[in-house]
């Protein structure tokens, strides 16, 4: 999704990050890989996020977090080399390739050759004389051999993450809510949050055991996340990045279009705790900052919601779900906020694909919103005309209910209301087979996110399934055994018959 944001950049700035496929191919004409080659590519391709000299302080550097790497610095953080050390060129040949998922760095293995690749590395390492200085050969770490991932490693892995008291930073689940989590910077001061470990889809370094291996034992320069070489044998760190990998799912969720609403067998609970809610898969939808409107937000922590519903004769239920390294309170001297989620509807169905601007509607197709503000645990129910044309109902109209709980990094929320009512002309009306689109907005106070500076979802759908008619599960037995029963008086009447003519031709 940062490729999305890097576009939207491109569009709002004006900067030219990519060109086309013949400008691509000038820097080749070089004639093999070198500085000189690699400060021209520099120049056209990276100076707007890491700056003239490397510093990390490029045009567009203030739009993403983390911030662009400070090349001066000479610490890289994804290497196979011991802590403290420089990377080797592959170490770096990898980042540039691959990019870094969840930052501002994009992989340019399909814009760049690789020669070029090689290229702007070389001109890179100029920047920092920790490079000219280092005359004996980097090494990567040696990996023994594997320990398979089984449920006796797993378990022996969560005992070290406890021992090394890993939580303090990740959290006792791994979703980067630890205790100092909020503390923590970066040798350059700027503040820094832990990895959290359930989405190993984002992990920059590579999300498979191997790779978690390596971030163990080299640590990440310039950064509190040190190496545990010193702690853990190969076995141990093995067993360590087994339970890691298993905090996250066997492959990264795929993005669904629509949540079907489950039948509930009696009301539907506002408590996120209660059983019914447990139950049923949920669906994972992508979020990303609200770039469109000033004041934009570049560098959301929300990157995703996970939502399920249930309805009945009566009501329909939405519980959404996301991670938040911290339960925010206002601050406004430190321009820190509280924390809420919002559920986006149009106020009325459309024809064909006709859905009001996803941005919180316009004034023609005004939207209709569910927020649950995490400070006051309050439901509200408002209408839009656009980002800054918010309105909430009057008291008499507001319908929706709800709750939410806060547990290990993660918020679930569910609000509730009837499928109808009598303002047709500000709520959503639900019936059963209508698609209805659904957005969602999150904003992580302690993040500085209010009011526009939020993460978004675009549109998508949700839907109440008609319920199956019972004749549908007892007629097909009663045709088959209907079917069957013919079948076997026919082929009795045919048998009968060719009795009968065998015995008149015998005579």
């Amino acid at each position: 999704m940062w490729w999305i944001l890097v576009g939207l950049w491109v569009v709002l700035s004006g900067g030219p990050v990519f060109a086309d496929e013949a400008e691509t191919a000038k820097p080749a004409a070089s004639g093999g890989v070198s500085v000189e080659a690699g400060k021209v590519i520099y120049e056209k391709r990276c100076i707007f996020c890491h700056g003239d000299a490397g510093m990390g302080d490029g045009a567009a550097s203030e739009r993403f977090w983390p911030k662009p790497r400070d090349f001066n610095m000479g610490l890289f953080k994804y290497r196979t080399t011991p802590s403290g050390m420089l990377p080797t060129d592959e170490d770096l040949f990898k980042v540039v390739s691959n990019g870094l998922p969840g930052t501002g760095m994009p992989a340019w293995s399909d814009i760049l050759k690789e020669e070029e690749r090689r290229s702007v590395i070389q001109y890179i390492k100029t920047f920092s004389k920790r490079f000219a200085r280092q005359k004996e050969p980097l090494k990567p770490i040696e990996i023994g051999p594997e320990i398979a991932s089984s449920a006796e490693s797993i378990e022996k892995g969560k005992a070290l993450f406890t021992e090394l008291e890993c939580f303090k930073c990740h959290g006792t689940e791994g979703r980067g809510n630890g205790p100092s989590a909020l503390e923590l910077t970066d040798d350059k001061g700027d503040p820094i949050l832990p990895r959290n470990l359930t989405k190993n889809w984002l992990f920059r370094g590579g999300g498979e055991p191997k790779d978690i291996y390596l971030r163990i034992n080299t640590g990440l320069n310039g950064t509190p996340m040190p190496s545990f070489a010193d702690s853990l044998d190969n076995e141990k760190s093995w067993h360590v990045a087994n339970y890691v990998r298993s905090l996250s799912p066997a492959k990264k969720p795929e993005m669904d279009v629509v949540v079907r609403a489950r039948r509930a067998p009696g009301v539907i609970p506002t408590d996120p705790n209660d059983p019914l809610w447990q139950e049923g898969d949920d669906r994972w939808f992508p979020m990303v900052g609200q770039v469109i409107r000033e004041p934009r937000h570049f560098t959301p922590t929300i990157t995703d919601v996970r939502v399920k519903s249930l309805y009945n004769d009566n009501e329909i239920g939405v519980m959404v779900a996301w991670d938040d390294p911290s339960q925010s309170k206002t601050d406004e001297s430190a321009e820190i906020f509280g924390d809420a989620v919002a559920i986006q509807f149009p106020v009325e169905l459309y024809p064909g694909s006709k859905k009001p601007y996803f941005l919180m509607g316009d004034e023609k197709k005004p939207v209709n919103l569910w927020t649950w503000k995490s400070e006051t645990g309050s439901v509200s129910e408002s209408n839009a005309t656009g980002i800054d044309q918010e309105k909430e109902q009057d008291g008499g109209s507001q319908e929706v209910s709800g709750g939410g709980v806060y547990q290990n990094g993660r918020y679930r929320v569910v609000m509730k209301r009837s499928l109808t009512t009598q303002d047709v002309a500000h709520d959503i009306q639900f019936q059963q087979g209508k698609f209805v689109p659904v957005a969602f907005h999150a904003w992580d106070g302690h993040n500085k996110e209010v009011a526009t500076k939020r993460a978004i979802s675009h549109w998508y759908y949700v839907v109440i399934e008609p319920d199956i008619p019972k004749s549908v599960y007892i007629y097909p037995p009663v045709v088959a055994a209907v079917v069957f029963g013919l079948q076997f008086l026919l082929q009795r009447r045919l048998r009968k018959n060719h009795q009968a003519g065998s015995g008149k031709g015998a005579s």
